[in-house]
């Protein structure tokens, strides 16, 4: 079994979801807009065609889902959590994530983490940064 995160968008999933492949080293499995599905995009207006309804992202064994959102109301109460493996990669990760973003804990140690930060990217989704093993 797997469980996966599932992020909801208000327009820009393809730029979140082709900036997450280039950041966390995934691949994009689907991309799939309104556009895309005939017999589902009866009734979209012109201007939402072209936003996703499904995405789906690989990274290493986990992946993200995403989709644009036809009544968007905005995210609450959900964060991604990369785990990543080494301090370096953490770091990297973080500080690419946070740009043009807000870094709401700045990366660094922590008493649980050799590396750890928490930020809301471009795009206002919540990341939260750790590195894998023993602080």
């Amino acid at each position: 079994m797997k469980v996966l995160a599932n992020i909801d968008f208000d327009g820009d999933c393809r730029e979140a979801f082709t900036a997450y492949a280039d950041i966390l080293g995934g691949t994009i499995k689907a991309m799939i807009s309104n556009r895309d599905m005939p017999g589902m995009s009866e009734g979209v207006p012109e201007d939402r065609l072209d936003r996703i309804m499904h995405a789906w992202l690989d990274i290493g064994d986990s992946a993200l889902m995403g989709q644009d959102m036809q009544d968007y109301s905005g995210r609450k109460g959900m964060s991604v959590t990369v785990a990543a493996d080494t301090v370096d990669q953490a770091r990297r990760i973080f500080d690419r994530l946070s740009d043009g973003g807000i870094a709401m804990m700045p990366f660094g140690p922590q008493p649980w983490s050799q590396g750890f930060g928490l930020l809301t990217d471009r795009f206002g989704v919540t990341w939260v940064i750790d590195t894998a093993g023993e602080p």
